[in-house]
């Protein structure tokens, strides 16, 4: 089964606002890794609503990377969770400064803990380079007690994981020997929208969608919008709905893009974008995506405290 796997992608509408950028003085690039040299899985938990029950459901997913595909496994931890919602389309469409290209599984290349998926050109070979590579951090003897929640998101220090994201797990709880945890880094030769089938809307008017995401929150938060033009001759129209951080809530950034006449929200991946944190000592670290030890450790502490 192959399915594509978001992690690869910048968050889809979510960006977390975190986090001073500065060097890796806690990153072990050595061994850690799951699989053979040319097979990367990766694990992550996510939360969502059982539609059976109303209540919440929890499920472990699992993505494994190999050359020319990438296969997802979601376990149920708690209730049913909505798989639906993961996007399992194998090729979706890129849109950048005077280009429309594919982003497909069937070229994937994997060396060690580095992910590369050329985008080709419509109707032709021209391609540029897109590419992530994870980086590790040893998660072993990690508590909930490692992260330190500030006065704000700037303030904020330590290294968050899933302990933190399911607090009935006891405080002091730590992560087991072997245990990893990947930060993704991306390059890219260029900055461009990427979506498919999946991300598609109810919307056919980007200023109807504007309108919406205008409103998504009831707390009057701060916002800014801004649109833009992308593809061949800059013909498709876009637009970036940016609510901005505010004491411990996160900035969220919502895109759209008008294609062929139908709106879809869309990632966006910056070829300038800084590297994230990896020093939890001026700034948080996101670890909730990790190895197998460290999964199946989550895994058990949700099952038993959930």
């Amino acid at each position: 089964m192959k399915k594509a796997h978001k992690q690869l992608l910048a968050p889809l509408a979510i960006s977390l606002l975190a986090i001073g950028l500065v060097g890796c003085d806690e990153e072990d690039n050595g061994i850690f890794g799951s699989g053979n040299n040319n097979e990367l899985t990766l694990a992550s938990f996510d939360k969502g609503i059982d539609r059976q029950t109303g209540r919440e459901a929890v499920a472990r997913i699992d993505t494994e990377y190999s050359d020319g595909e990438r296969d997802i496994d979601v376990t149920n931890i708690i209730g049913s969770f909505n798989a639906q919602n993961i996007n399992d389309l194998e090729r979706s469409i890129v849109l950048s400064d005077n280009f429309e290209g594919t982003l497909e599984d069937r070229y994937i290349e994997v060396n060690g803990r580095n992910v590369r998926q050329p985008v080709y050109e419509t109707n032709s070979s021209n391609k540029f380079n897109y590419e992530t590579s994870y980086r590790t951090l040893d998660l072993s003897g990690v508590s909930a007690g490692s992260y330190s929640l500030g006065s704000s998101l700037t303030s904020s220090r330590g290294i968050l994981t899933d302990l933190n994201n399911y607090p009935n797990i006891p405080p002091n709880i730590e992560f087991p020997t072997g245990s990893v945890c990947y930060i993704p880094v991306t390059t890219s030769d260029r900055s461009f929208f990427v979506f498919n089938d999946k991300d598609r809307t109810r919307y056919d008017d980007l200023d109807d969608w504007v309108d919406m995401t205008e409103n998504r929150f009831s707390d009057n938060r701060n916002f800014s919008t801004t649109r833009s033009n992308t593809g061949i001759n800059s013909q498709l129209k876009t637009a970036q709905i940016r609510y901005f951080a505010f004491d411990n809530e996160p900035e969220y950034i919502f895109r759209a893009v008008d294609y062929d006449d139908r709106i879809y929200e869309a990632d966006y991946i910056d070829s300038n974008a800084p590297r994230p944190n990896e020093n939890s000592r001026r700034g948080v670290v996101d670890c909730t995506l990790v190895n197998e030890i460290a999964a199946d450790f989550l895994e058990d502490q949700i099952r038993r405290y959930y």
